[in-house]
């Protein structure tokens, strides 16, 4: 199915229901294959395609919108009619438009976002490693003792949008991915750990990183205890400092600041973390899950930096809230899928990294926790920034990791903890598209027994 002439169908029939009218149409048609063990067992083969259409149109300032996951001819006439029937029932907004094409057209790009090798019906071969997976988790410690879950899964997303304003463009994409966890049992005590990568291409999938990062995750929670409370140093792992990156991006989407709804909103030109942080957001990543030569709305994504030596340089726009701010799109359209209109949303977002191994940040402290885990995370509010987490990990007396830690918090402010970061590791990791290195932050209060 050639999804730009569907849309282009689609505008047409728009133009016959809703003369005058902005339109767009947004496609999507997508196919993966998910293959599972546990326990000792195949659990899951699961191959699934889906495909949708999602219609915006903009009449005399008013918004209407309807979806659909059939490409059928009287489909495609009842979400015209949808579309038209909500433009009709809303409020006018004037800044409220369907963007135009580029007058100057973006150069060409080669991301390799495609890998050509990938097969959804080679998939269950490629998959095979899995039965394997338990075998070689038991045999690296005798406290390793089962794999609860281990899963592969790959696919091929094909996206396009298509306007009557002069976009036309498409794309597409494959995704593979390796999850893992895994139970440790010392006596009373049982731990699971988890480890995970995804990536564009088989050949970067590395299935021996994620089995070493998930043992050494799962045995390092095991003989955890409480710490005095006191100030220690924190070295956030980089998936956890992953998480935390997500809640920092949700707090540079436009449409929450001019919302009032971000802990960074009229801060632009103020120092909100330490003179080692640079903050990218880059749509032409290389290889990266988050790319694409185009966003949700067919303009030209690029690389935006949003935060230099510690210093806000702006926010992610999609063309409605850059309207709003008197700014340019930064081609960070987004959507959920195809039922949902387009907003503000992060790419590939990472922290860029520094010189320090992970071992050098571990040895130079004195007295700290390497944090593996964090709890709670949903509760931190991103209006104020302010937050109460639990913490699990490692403690480290004297550059050493010495034994687990568990039943402690860490509570404050995003903006302290951006400000109190020392160093930046040279280990960039990449958790989906959101990518971090280890981090140190220095002198933080914690509390425990």
């Amino acid at each position: 199915m050639n999804l730009v002439l569907t849309g282009e169908r689609v505008l047409a029939e728009t133009g016959r229901r809703l003369p005058g009218a902005q339109a767009e149409a947004f496609l999507l048609a997508s196919e993966s294959r998910n293959t599972e063990w546990s326990e000792g067992a195949p659990e899951n083969d699961a191959l699934s395609q889906s495909q949708g259409l999602g219609l915006r149109v903009v009449h005399e300032g008013r918004l209407g919108f309807g979806y659909t996951n059939q490409l059928t001819l009287d489909a495609v006439s009842a979400v015209v009619e949808r579309a038209a029937a909500g433009a009709r029932l809303c409020a006018a907004e004037p800044l409220l438009e369907i963007p135009e094409s580029p007058k100057a057209a973006s150069s060409p790009v080669e991301l390799q976002l495609v890998d050509p090798s990938l097969n959804l019906a080679s998939s269950e071969s490629r998959a095979s490693f899995l039965k394997e997976v338990e075998a070689d988790v038991k045999r690296r410690d005798p406290r390793l003792a089962k794999v609860l879950r281990a899963s592969y899964r790959e696919g091929r997303v094909r996206t396009a949008v298509v306007n009557n304003r002069g976009v036309r463009v498409s794309g597409e994409g494959t995704h593979v991915s390796f999850a893992l966890a895994c139970v440790a049992v010392e006596g009373s005590e049982t731990q699971v750990g988890y480890g995970f990568q995804a990536v564009r291409h088989h050949a970067d999938l590395k299935t021996g990183w994620v089995v070493d990062k998930t043992v050494e995750h799962t045995l390092s929670l095991l003989g955890g205890k409480q710490l005095p409370s006191g100030r220690y140093d924190l070295l956030l792992d980089p998936f956890v400092a992953a998480e935390i990156l997500e809640l920092i991006a949700s707090a540079l989407r436009a449409d929450q600041v001019l919302k009032g709804k971000s802990f960074l909103g009229g801060r632009v030109g103020e120092s909100v973390g330490a003179s080692c942080l640079d903050l990218i957001d880059d749509g032409r990543l290389l290889r990266g899950l988050g790319s694409s030569p185009y966003d949700a709305e067919g303009l030209p994504t690029q690389t935006t930096v949003l935060i230099r030596q510690g210093v806000l340089q702006g926010f992610l726009y999609d063309s409605y809230n850059a309207r709003r701010a008197g700014k340019l799109s930064s081609g960070n359209a987004g959507r959920a899928s195809y039922k949902s209109v387009p907003g503000p949303e992060e790419t590939n977002f990472y922290l860029k990294p520094g010189t320090q191994s992970p071992e050098t940040l571990v040895s130079s402290s004195r007295s700290g926790i390497y944090v593996r885990s964090v709890m709670g995370l949903h509760t931190v509010d991103v209006i104020s920034g302010d937050f109460s987490l639990g913490v699990m990990g490692e403690r480290i007396e004297n550059g050493r990791r010495t034994h687990g830690v568990r039943g402690v918090t860490i509570a404050g402010n995003l903006l302290d903890l951006m400000k109190n970061v020392t160093a930046v590791g040279s280990d960039l990791i990449f958790s989906g598209s959101v990518g971090s290195p280890t981090l140190c932050i220095r002198d933080i209060s914690v509390g425990g027994a």
